[in-house]
Protein backbone atom coordinates (compact mmCIF):
# COMPACT_ATOMS: atom_id res chain seq x y z
CA UNK A 1 0.00 0.00 0.00
CA UNK A 2 1.25 3.21 -1.17
CA UNK A 3 1.23 6.55 1.12
CA UNK A 4 0.87 10.09 1.28
CA UNK A 5 2.87 12.18 3.54
CA UNK A 6 0.57 14.73 4.23
CA UNK A 7 2.35 17.44 7.18
CA UNK A 8 3.63 14.33 9.83
CA UNK A 9 0.71 11.79 8.52
CA UNK A 10 0.91 9.35 6.32
CA UNK A 11 -2.41 8.24 4.74
CA UNK A 12 -2.99 5.48 2.24
CA UNK A 13 -3.37 5.57 -1.51
CA UNK A 14 -6.96 6.49 -1.81
CA UNK A 15 -7.54 8.39 1.45
CA UNK A 16 -10.16 11.33 1.19
CA UNK A 17 -7.68 14.45 2.46
CA UNK A 18 -10.14 17.24 2.33
CA UNK A 19 -13.56 18.37 1.07
CA UNK A 20 -15.08 20.98 -0.33
CA UNK A 21 -18.24 21.95 -1.33
CA UNK A 22 -19.72 25.03 -3.48
CA UNK A 23 -23.06 25.93 -3.29
CA UNK A 24 -24.52 28.40 -5.78
CA UNK A 25 -28.53 29.65 -6.22
CA UNK A 26 -28.07 31.52 -9.75
CA UNK A 27 -29.56 30.73 -12.68
CA UNK A 28 -28.24 30.37 -16.06
CA UNK A 29 -29.81 30.29 -19.47
CA UNK A 30 -28.84 29.80 -23.33
CA UNK A 31 -30.04 28.90 -26.41
CA UNK A 32 -26.72 28.27 -27.90
CA UNK A 33 -25.79 25.04 -28.74
CA UNK A 34 -22.45 25.40 -28.08
CA UNK A 35 -21.34 24.71 -24.33
CA UNK A 36 -22.13 28.01 -22.37
CA UNK A 37 -20.33 28.98 -18.69
CA UNK A 38 -22.38 27.66 -15.85
CA UNK A 39 -21.57 27.46 -12.40
CA UNK A 40 -17.41 27.80 -11.15
CA UNK A 41 -15.67 26.99 -8.08
CA UNK A 42 -13.23 28.98 -6.43
CA UNK A 43 -9.59 27.72 -6.47
CA UNK A 44 -9.25 24.15 -5.28
CA UNK A 45 -5.82 24.17 -3.56
CA UNK A 46 -4.17 20.46 -3.08
CA UNK A 47 -2.21 19.33 -0.37
CA UNK A 48 -0.09 17.67 -2.73
CA UNK A 49 0.05 18.60 -6.63
CA UNK A 50 0.11 14.52 -7.38
CA UNK A 51 -2.99 13.77 -5.78
CA UNK A 52 -6.51 12.90 -7.36
CA UNK A 53 -9.38 15.29 -7.54
CA UNK A 54 -13.14 13.70 -6.99
CA UNK A 55 -15.88 15.94 -8.56
CA UNK A 56 -19.65 15.55 -7.68
CA UNK A 57 -22.23 17.86 -9.29
CA UNK A 58 -25.92 18.02 -8.42
CA UNK A 59 -27.55 20.90 -10.34
CA UNK A 60 -31.71 21.33 -11.39
CA UNK A 61 -31.49 21.73 -15.63
CA UNK A 62 -34.75 23.13 -17.19
CA UNK A 63 -35.02 23.02 -21.02
CA UNK A 64 -38.44 23.96 -23.30
CA UNK A 65 -38.43 22.12 -26.18
CA UNK A 66 -39.57 23.52 -29.93
CA UNK A 67 -39.35 20.48 -32.68
CA UNK A 68 -37.61 17.82 -30.95
CA UNK A 69 -34.39 18.17 -28.71
CA UNK A 70 -32.81 18.59 -24.90
CA UNK A 71 -29.82 19.72 -22.85
CA UNK A 72 -26.56 18.44 -22.31
CA UNK A 73 -24.35 18.94 -19.82
CA UNK A 74 -20.53 18.28 -18.83
CA UNK A 75 -17.93 19.08 -16.38
CA UNK A 76 -14.89 21.06 -16.89
CA UNK A 77 -11.53 21.88 -15.52
CA UNK A 78 -11.25 25.70 -15.33
CA UNK A 79 -13.72 27.34 -17.53
CA UNK A 80 -15.53 26.41 -20.82
CA UNK A 81 -13.81 29.09 -22.64
CA UNK A 82 -9.99 27.95 -21.77
CA UNK A 83 -10.43 24.91 -19.77
CA UNK A 84 -10.66 21.22 -20.25
CA UNK A 85 -13.96 19.17 -20.92
CA UNK A 86 -14.01 16.37 -18.70
CA UNK A 87 -16.84 14.17 -19.31
CA UNK A 88 -17.69 13.02 -22.94
CA UNK A 89 -19.45 11.32 -25.22
CA UNK A 90 -23.03 11.92 -25.18
CA UNK A 91 -23.20 13.72 -21.63
CA UNK A 92 -25.89 13.59 -19.30
CA UNK A 93 -29.17 14.78 -21.48
CA UNK A 94 -32.27 16.11 -20.25
CA UNK A 95 -35.57 17.45 -22.38
CA UNK A 96 -39.06 17.71 -22.81
CA UNK A 97 -41.09 14.59 -24.61
CA UNK A 98 -43.88 16.98 -26.56
CA UNK A 99 -43.47 20.39 -28.71
CA UNK A 100 -43.26 22.65 -26.09
CA UNK A 101 -43.30 21.29 -23.45
CA UNK A 102 -40.92 22.16 -20.58
CA UNK A 103 -38.93 19.62 -18.53
CA UNK A 104 -36.39 19.97 -14.88
CA UNK A 105 -34.34 17.11 -14.56
CA UNK A 106 -32.08 17.17 -11.18
CA UNK A 107 -28.53 16.19 -12.96
CA UNK A 108 -25.88 14.62 -11.35
CA UNK A 109 -22.23 14.02 -12.46
CA UNK A 110 -19.25 12.60 -11.11
CA UNK A 111 -15.89 12.40 -12.52
CA UNK A 112 -12.02 11.84 -10.98
CA UNK A 113 -9.51 14.12 -12.42
CA UNK A 114 -5.63 14.40 -12.39
CA UNK A 115 -5.49 18.22 -12.02
CA UNK A 116 -1.73 17.75 -11.84
CA UNK A 117 -2.36 21.19 -9.20
CA UNK A 118 -4.68 23.88 -7.99
CA UNK A 119 -7.44 24.79 -10.50
CA UNK A 120 -11.44 25.46 -10.44
CA UNK A 121 -14.34 23.50 -12.14
CA UNK A 122 -17.32 24.36 -13.85
CA UNK A 123 -20.57 23.06 -15.26
CA UNK A 124 -20.81 23.37 -18.60
CA UNK A 125 -24.65 23.62 -20.70
CA UNK A 126 -25.87 23.99 -24.03
CA UNK A 127 -29.16 22.61 -25.73
CA UNK A 128 -29.78 20.67 -28.45
CA UNK A 129 -30.76 22.01 -32.04
CA UNK A 130 -34.33 21.29 -31.77
CA UNK A 131 -35.04 23.15 -28.22
CA UNK A 132 -35.79 26.14 -27.62
CA UNK A 133 -33.51 26.98 -24.47
CA UNK A 134 -31.45 25.08 -21.89
CA UNK A 135 -31.42 26.64 -18.47
CA UNK A 136 -29.27 25.82 -15.09
CA UNK A 137 -31.83 26.62 -11.99
CA UNK A 138 -30.03 27.51 -8.76
CA UNK A 139 -32.63 29.58 -7.44
CA UNK A 140 -35.14 26.45 -7.36
CA UNK A 141 -32.09 23.94 -6.58
CA UNK A 142 -29.48 25.14 -5.80
CA UNK A 143 -26.22 24.05 -7.70
CA UNK A 144 -23.62 22.15 -5.71
CA UNK A 145 -19.96 20.92 -6.82
CA UNK A 146 -18.17 19.13 -3.91
CA UNK A 147 -14.85 18.76 -4.48
CA UNK A 148 -12.30 15.61 -2.73
CA UNK A 149 -8.50 15.53 -2.64
CA UNK A 150 -7.74 11.33 -2.74
CA UNK A 151 -4.29 10.93 -1.87
CA UNK A 152 -2.48 9.17 -4.60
Amino acid sequence: MALTKLNSLSMPTGSVLQVVQFTEATDYATTSTSFTQGPQTNTFTLTNSSNKVLVLVNCLMYATRSTSGFGRVAIYRGSIASGTRLTQGSEPQFGATDSGSQFYSITNMQYLDTPNGNTTYSIGFNKHSGATNANIVGSLGNTHITLMEIAG
